[in-house]
């Protein structure tokens, strides 16, 4: 399977350009950000194995209710998860992982990134080789000025990362650039303020504002049901 980048490159460009949001802040908050999906990715990985294996798994849900007042409020439900759920989590992810790599990375010389990515049949997408390059690759972020010794190791990083997170992704029965397209629509709908002492985007939560939220679609990046 061959992924093009191209498009996605030229969204998160757009995304950044009308959002006002720099790479070097991208570059601080880089570790923090990808640390949390992988803490969600975790999570949802356990969720997908439970449930593969005839467990249940229920979760707290905080839904929002209107009452008699007509005045909103929030209750506590419990709902159980669904084998679909818990991909789309793993796959919701590795997307917001790509994000903030190909955002935090946007500096890096174009000649020196993959436009096109594929990999042979015994490509390794062990998930310890994954966070080991990120990890370099956030040490190299780390050095004001320049990428480590070289832009190419950092960019070898980068495109292994990007290689990982498509050869993951397909290994759960998804298109990698399909689930981008949809996680990049899903970001674009969202409107806010990048916070500079959290190092996150901070969105509008107003009811106006989330009636017009899209939501990412990832069964149109099915493309197996193994």
């Amino acid at each position: 399977m061959k992924i093009k980048l191209n498009e996605i490159y030229a969204q998160l460009e757009a995304w950044r350009a009308e959002r006002h949001i720099s790479v070097e802040s991208q570059k601080e908050g880089y570790l923090v950000n990808v640390l949390e999906e992988l803490g969600e990715l975790s999570s949802a990985l356990r969720d997908y194995e439970k449930i593969k294996n005839g467990e249940q798994v229920i979760k707290k849900h905080i839904a929002r209710e209107w009452n008699e007042n007509n005045a909103k409020w929030a209750v506590l439900k419990y709902k159980k998860v669904t084998l679909a759920e818990a991909e789309h989590e793993i796959i919701d992810a590795l997307c917001d992982i790509g994000i903030f790599t190909i955002n935090a990375a946007a500096d890096i010389p174009c000649h020196l990134k993959d436009t096109e990515i594929g990999w042979e049949d015994d490509f390794c997408d062990d998930f310890c080789d994954l966070i080991r390059e990120i990890s370099w690759l956030a040490a190299d972020f780390n050095i004001k000025g320049h990428y480590g010794l070289a832009h190419y190791q950092s960019s070898k990083r980068f495109n292994l990362i990007l290689v990982q997170l498509a050869k993951i992704c397909e290994n759960y029965g998804f298109d990698f650039e399909t689930a981008m397209d949809e996680t990049i629509k899903e970001i674009s709908s969202r409107t806010g303020a990048y916070d500079e002492a959290s190092k996150k985007w901070i969105q509008d939560t107003s009811p106006e504002v989330r009636s017009k939220w899209y939501k990412a679609n990832y069964e149109l990046a099915r493309v197996s049901n193994d």
